[in-house]
C-alpha cells in the first residue's frame, strides 16, 4: 500500500518535471475502467496420451493506466479420465483455478525520444489454499521513437514463484502503435500485435502472445497433492474492436492455441512430469467501460 501510496504522489511530479504529459494526458492515465472477460478453448488431447481437457476462463478487473486489479476462474472440462497420464482415472484432475493479480505501471519519458515504462505484479494462483501460492512479475523496457511512425523497445519480462522462476529477453519494433486509422503493428516478443482501423471505432487484429504461471494444487488434488502446476502457453487471436462511444468498447476473438506445456512438482517444488496439450479452437469477448 506504501508503494501505491508513493507511486500515486510521485508520478505527477515526474511528468511535470519531464514537460512531457500534460494535465488532460495525466488526467486519462488515472481515470478507471472496469471490464469482463469470457473465453472458451474447444477440447485437446494430450500429446502422446489419451485424454482430453477443454477450458473456460472468465476474468474481471478494475485498473487505469496506473494500477490495477483482477480476478480470473478458469474451468477445465476432462474426458477420458482413465487413459489420462495422471490423476486416479475416476476424478477430474483438476476442476476449478483462481488468480488474483494486483499490478502497478511507472511510466517515464526521458526525452521526446526515449520513453522507460517498468511494470510490477504480485499475484496469487491456486486451486484451493492460497499459501505458497504467490508470485511477483516484472516487466522493464525502454522505447526509442524513431519518428512519428516508428519506435523500437528492449527490455526483459520475469515471473519469480518459489517453485519455478523465469527470465526472458523482451524486444519489438512497432509501427503506427497508437493511432486510430489504417495500419499499425508491434512485432517482438514475447508479443506480435497486428491491426488495420477499419474507421476510427472499429479495429481488426491478429496476435500472438506468450504466457507463463504457476498454480498452487490443493491438499486433497489427485494430480499431486499440495503440488504445483506450471503452465507456459503461446495464445493467437483474430478478431475485431469496436468502440460504441468514448467509454464503451467490445472485442470479440477466435482463438488458436499454438503451443500449450505443462509440468507437475510436488509441494517440495520437484519436477516429477510434463506434458504438452495438442492446439485448439476457441473464442473470447471482453467489454470495457470507462469511467
Amino acid at each position: 500500500m506504501k508503494f501505491l501510496l508513493f507511486l500515486l504522489l510521485f508520478l505527477p511530479h515526474v511528468l511535470s518535471a519531464q514537460e512531457v504529459l500534460k494535465k488532460e494526458g495525466l488526467q486519462k492515465m488515472i481515470q478507471p475502467k472496469v471490464s469482463y472477460e469470457s473465453g472458451y478453448l474447444s477440447e485437446a488431447g494430450l500429446e502422446g496420451h489419451g485424454g482430453g481437457v477443454s477450458v473456460a476462463k472468465n476474468t474481471l478487473g478494475i485498473n487505469n493506466e496506473i494500477v490495477g486489479f483482477s480476478y480470473t476462474n478458469w474451468a477445465f472440462m476432462w474426458n477420458d479420465l482413465a487413459n489420462l497420464p495422471f490423476g486416479d482415472g475416476v476424478h477430474s484432475p483438476l476442476e476449478q483455478m483462481h488468480g488474483f493479480k494486483i499490478n502497478a505501471n511507472i511510466p517515464f519519458f526521458i526525452s521526446d525520444k526515449w520513453f522507460v515504462l517498468t511494470s510490477l505484479s504480485a499475484k496469487s494462483t491456486f486451486e484451493k489454499e492460497t499459501d505458497n501460492s504467490y508470485g511477483i512479475g516484472l516487466f522493464g523496457f525502454a522505447s526509442y521513437k524513431i519518428d512519428e511512425e516508428h519506435a523500437i523497445q528492449f527490455g526483459a519480462f520475469a515471473n519469480y514463484h518459489p517453485v519455478s522462476s523465469l527470465a526472458l529477453p523482451a524486444i519489438s519494433y512497432s509501427y503506427r502503435a497508437r493511432q486510430t486509422d489504417g495500419f499499425k503493428f508491434i512485432l517482438g516478443f514475447p508479443r506480435t500485435y497486428v491491426g488495420y482501423h477499419v474507421n476510427e471505432e472499429t479495429l481488426i487484429r491478429f496476435g500472438v502472445v506468450f504466457s507463463q504461471s504457476v498454480i498452487r494444487l490443493s491438499q486433497t488434488s489427485t494430480l499431486e497433492k499440495s503440488g504445483y502446476v506450471e503452465a507456459e502457453d503461446y495464445m493467437s487471436n483474430l478478431g475485431v474492436s469496436y468502440d460504441f462511444h468514448e467509454n464503451l468498447s467490445l472485442k470479440s476473438d477466435l482463438l488458436y492455441s499454438v503451443k500449450r506445456d505443462f509440468a507437475v512438482y510436488d509441494k517440495d517444488a520437484n519436477k516429477l512430469s510434463s506434458y504438452s496439450i495438442k492446439p485448439s479452437f476457441g473464442v473470447n469477448f471482453k467489454i470495457r467501460y470507462l469511467f
